[in-house]
């Protein structure tokens, strides 16, 4: 019976005592939330550099420059993949926009 009560004391102890301190729960905890804002500081910055160039094609206004700017090589193409004079027409109005 004494073995057992012995046992049933450090099952106890066991329980109560804390596997990691509340300090250290806190520098987990501040640590992590300081790798988060930094993480996310560096990726909208990469974003912004990403976004100021002008040439950007992926950009609409980029993208209609350089329809504009080769609208022969554009035209042509069409007329061999099979667009008719109507769908040409409609796409030129809404490009040249006229």
């Amino acid at each position: 019976m004494r073995i057992r009560s012995r046992l049933s004391e450090a099952a106890i102890a066991a329980d109560r005592k804390p596997t990691v301190s509340f300090g250290g729960l806190l520098l987990i905890m501040l640590a992590t939330g300081v790798v988060s804002v930094l993480g996310i500081l560096v990726v909208g910055r990469a974003r912004k550099a990403a976004g100021r160039s002008d040439d950007d094609l992926a950009s609409r206004a980029g993208t209609r420059r350089f329809l504009v700017e080769n609208w022969a090589a554009v035209e042509k193409t069409a007329r061999e993949t099979g667009m008719s004079e109507d769908e040409i027409a409609q796409v030129r109005a809404n490009v040249l926009g006229l």
